[in-house]
């Protein structure tokens, strides 16, 4: 104890010393302190951030079970009864930090923990690392596994839907320097503040991420009073060759350094991105055990645009090369699926004439989702187009529409 309070009372000498901006700024707190120095002697092991599907099967399938990890899907125990790669226990990836789940897991033994896409899935990883594990993410989830879409349980990457925004190539320097969050865990125990942090944090009603969509349009509303602090955690190379515009550079490897760390305000949202959703999902993680409020954007870059050079990975993910490995579970044997969402309901309609087409435009309300807005162009009667816009995939959607449109049609 004395020895750690030592070590963090070196390091708030030093970063008054290399920040002169925070000279007169207030110290850190002791939790802070504590949870930033776990985060950068975490990231000093030069971590791995995610392991692929194709590895996973293999390291399963090899012959050669003493070299098998503990795998864990962090789903929800409904979607984990649906299907899950054989043998894994389940644990919610909210509930990973908790001491209860935390007995359930092997201290020497690699740890492969999966979700949906990929994001949850990195926030239990990272939990996981910073408490002692050595934990790794299966890279895009369920989505990666398996085919069934009844299985993965959510919307999954479209690259045909990926909208293609702008990005620009001049660097956006953090100019202000800014104090710390005031962290303060509750922790009596030090040994337990990191812990009870994340906790904390994964505990809240906070979102892991925010679509590139949602992104897009509170930085095009015309209030810049509500925009975010855009930081891209992806290496300065990739960041020079294109960034969503306004955003800042800190390489997720370097959100343990103060010196970055007093680049973001502790009272402002933050969206953080990545390639492909995994680091960002890292980064985002790390800050909010910081107590920032920090926000992953989904998919990162990959779900930004379509540019191979801006998104900069060959890691995208192809449904075309997609395996669909075997799963245990309700689903594993051709089972059917429990009944989803509810029918949607008809909220509002409206109609316009465009060219030689009847446009009616169709507001429902689907379950969770608060509206879907689909639009059916019409000639002589006959349906000759639709589509679908709502906050989610719109595909995953349409079957569930199309009674509701006939009906209305008729």
């Amino acid at each position: 104890m004395i020895k750690r309070m030592s070590t963090i009372i070196a390091v708030l000498v030093i970063a008054s010393m290399i920040l002169p901006g925070l000279a007169m700024a207030q110290e850190p707190t002791e939790d802070f302190e504590t949870v930033r120095m776990t985060i950068e002697e975490w990231l000093a092991t030069s971590p791995k951030a995610v392991v692929t599907v194709d590895e996973v099967f293999e390291n399963l399938n090899d012959g050669d079970e003493s070299n098998d990890p503990f795998i864990v899907s962090v789903r929800s125990p409904e979607h984990y009864e649906l299907g899950h790669v054989p043998g894994a226990i389940n644990i919610p990836w909210k509930t990973i930090a908790k001491p209860e789940s935390l007995e359930q897991l092997p201290t020497d033994q690699p740890i492969v923990d999966y979700c949906y896409t990929g994001h949850t899935g990195q926030v239990a990883m990272t939990a996981l690392n910073l408490l002692g594990y050595d934990a790794t993410n299966m890279k895009f989830g369920m989505m990666a596994w398996t085919k069934n879409a009844d299985v993965l349980a959510q919307p999954g990457f479209d690259p045909a839907a990926v909208p293609d925004y702008r990005v620009e190539t001049e660097p956006n320097e953090a100019t202000e320097t800014y104090d710390f969050p005031a962290l303060d865990t509750g922790a009596t125990d030090e040994a337990d503040v990191v812990r009870t942090a994340l906790d904390n944090y994964l505990s809240s009603d906070k979102a892991p991420v925010i679509s590139a969509e949602a992104v897009f349009e509170n930085l095009n509303d015309g209030d810049e009073s509500n925009d975010p602090v855009i930081l891209s955690v992806r290496s300065p190379e990739h960041y020079a060759v294109g960034h969503i515009p306004g955003a800042i550079n800190i390489p997720w490897t370097q959100l343990g350094d103060p010196e970055q760390l007093a680049k973001l305000p502790p009272d402002r949202p933050i969206v953080a991105y990545c390639y492909t959703g995994h680091t960002g999902q890292i980064a985002t993680t790390l800050l909010n055990a910081m107590g920032y409020d920090a926000t992953n954007m989904k998919f990162g870059m990959m779900g930004w645009s379509k540019d191979p050079e801006v998104v900069a990975t060959k890691g995208v993910f192809d449904p075309a090369t997609q395996p669909d490995y075997r799963i245990e579970g309700t689903l594993a044997d051709g089972g059917e699926a429990p009944a989803g969402m509810p029918a949607p309901a008809l909220i509002e309609a409206s109609e316009d004439e465009v060219g030689a087409y009847t446009w009616s435009f169709l507001t429902f309300k689907l379950g969770p989702i608060n509206k879907v807005i689909a639009a059916t162009a019409m000639e002589d009667g006959t349906i000759m187009q639709i589509s679908v816009t709502s906050p989610e995939d719109p595909e995953v959607v349409m079957d569930m529409m199309m009674p509701a449109l006939e009906s209305f049609e008729q």
